[in-house]
């Protein structure tokens, strides 16, 4: 009886700790604790948009992390009627990751270096997974990195995997000229 006790709950264990999510867990720090905690992202203000005039873009050459509501409120809404409709002007990248992530954290160097290069045509968003199940089940996200491009009018690009910081260079390039 102990032996299948045991076996139960180290496969229990095997599984959470392999899982390509960890524990939802809810922010709890407030923003201006996130940058000193070693999260060096950018973050929205929340106060930033009254909720009646449109919210300005974030054209610093910053990466910006959102959160899952701010993801639907800049990004866009999941409606499987309407398909993904970026709500945004300036085209963008949305950069999928979790902390926990060794190829995440390989292209995050190249990420801010793109996003800087880009600065003022092109934005780069950051969502870590572990605090966005509802959006990454909602988009079929099943391995990370995920990377999807948006821009006006069109339907978002989707590419799994951490590509070099020469492709990806290249991938905007041609995603912004189109």
């Amino acid at each position: 009886m102990k032996k299948h006790i045991l076996t139960a709950l180290c496969a229990a264990l095997l599984f959470s700790a392999c899982g390509q999510k960890g524990a939802s867990t809810q922010e709890t720090q407030p923003k201006s604790e996130q940058a000193e905690s070693g999260n060096d992202y950018a973050y929205l203000n929340p106060t930033q948009n009254d909720g009646k005039s449109k919210r300005e873009e974030d054209l610093s050459g910053k990466v910006i992390a959102l959160t899952s509501d701010q993801f639907l409120e800049i990004i866009t809404e999941l409606d499987p009627a309407k398909g993904l409709r970026y709500k945004g002007n300036t085209p963008c990248m949305v950069d999928f990751y979790a902390d926990w992530c060794r190829p995440c954290m390989q292209l995050k160097p190249a990420t801010e270096r793109l996003a800087e290069k880009y600065k003022g045509r092109f934005i780069i968003y950051k969502v870590n997974v572990d605090k966005a199940n509802d959006i990454c089940h909602a988009l079929e996200i099943n391995s990370i990195p995920t990377l999807f491009f948006f821009k006006p009018n069109t339907q978002p690009a989707k590419m799994v995997g951490a590509p070099s910081e020469a492709e990806l260079d290249k991938m905007i390039e041609e995603f912004i000229e189109k």
